[in-house]
């Protein structure tokens, strides 16, 4: 690959998958800003499934910036290659960790 050159698969690829791992690493911040979002736009009377579709869009923007910058500068501080790597690794390791988190809550509330 050249230097400085990037195709658009692979750069969409490795913001999707930074963006993901930040969605997941950090699910409790998202969800109060849904549920913060959605009670914002209650305000306006529009209905309850349009509220939760917009306040879900709108909590996947900032998101995408910050997975989007992540993964740019890998990219441009590693290489591409090593930029998707990290992102694969850390998205499946937030994955695995909040998958473990929500079996942790279920066997603590099945002991009580």
């Amino acid at each position: 690959m050249q230097t400085g050159f990037m195709s658009w698969p692979l750069a969409l690829a490795g913001v999707v998958l930074w963006s993901l791992a930040f969605y997941l690493g950090f699910w409790e911040l998202s969800h109060r800003a849904i549920t913060q979002m959605a009670g914002w736009l209650d305000r306006w009377n529009a209905s309850e499934d349009l509220t939760q579709a917009l306040a879900s869009v709108f909590s996947l923007l900032p998101v995408l910036v910050v997975g989007g910058v992540m993964f740019l500068a890998l990219a441009n501080f590693l290489n591409l290659s090593w930029a998707l790597t990290l992102g694969f690794m850390t998205a499946v390791g937030t994955g695995i960790y909040q998958l473990g988190k929500s079996d942790g809550r279920r066997e603590k509330s099945r002991k009580r």
